[in-house]
């Protein structure tokens, strides 16, 4: 008697290539404070759109995000929306302009964060030229004049979302509306104090420094 064998199974030799597709599962979550960008950016590590075999798929909206993936990152997709898609406290944003020259005298406005300077640079005085104060949410936008300068500065860029505790921002310092000193991107903690960066000042010997200190806005 002849012995049919259901060819099921892949055979070592004629379909050493050949794997089992991946099982895969279609999840939608609810999105509260992220925008579709930001959530794509953050899932897309997790999707898999270019496994031969089941890719993984996702799509977007206001307030959803629906992936099929895998059960296992469809969980690390859950775990990473419940740590970003938190809400998160507005922060404040404090700039300054400071002067640093020849000068010796010390300004009081700037005493906090002078010592540091002098651990920085090698200049031999520092002074305020001009300040803003910026109470900033995620995804929102800054542009905010500096006030107390003889010249007229101001300050643009965006805010990101929050993760760590640290907030994502992209700023430009510009003299007036046309002529921008200087580009930056950073992430800055509630409590720290940075050195955006430095510009020569037109006209004059000083050059100009850009501060930031961020701390939470309060309720």
């Amino acid at each position: 008697m002849n012995r049919i064998i259901p060819a099921v199974a892949c055979s070592a030799l004629l379909f050493a290539g050949c794997e089992r597709a991946p099982r895969l599962e279609t999840r939608t979550f609810a999105v509260h404070n992220l925008a579709p960008h930001q959530v794509e950016a953050l899932v897309a590590p997790y999707v898999y759109a270019d496994r031969p075999q089941n890719p993984g798929m996702m799509s977007t909206s206001d307030r959803a995000l629906t992936v099929r993936e895998t059960p296992d990152n469809l969980d690390k997709i859950q775990r990473v929306l419940a740590d970003f898609d938190a809400a998160r406290p507005d922060v404040r944003l404090r700039f300054q302009v400071i002067e640093a020259d020849g000068f010796t005298d010390t300004d009081p406005a700037i005493a906090d964060v002078e010592t540091e300077l002098r651990k920085l640079f090698q200049f031999r005085g520092y002074r305020l030229a001009a300040q803003a104060t910026i109470t900033a949410t995620d995804g929102s936008e800054i542009k905010q004049t500096l006030s107390g300068s003889d010249d007229q500065y101001l300050v643009t860029g965006d805010v990101g979302w929050q993760s760590a505790g640290a907030t994502q921002l992209r700023i430009r310092l510009w003299r007036g509306s046309s002529d921008v000193l200087l580009e930056t991107s950073v992430n800055v903690r509630p409590g720290q104090t940075l050195v955006l960066g430095t510009s020569p000042k037109k006209g004059s010997t000083a050059t100009l420094l850009l501060t930031l200190h961020a701390e939470p806005a309060e309720g």
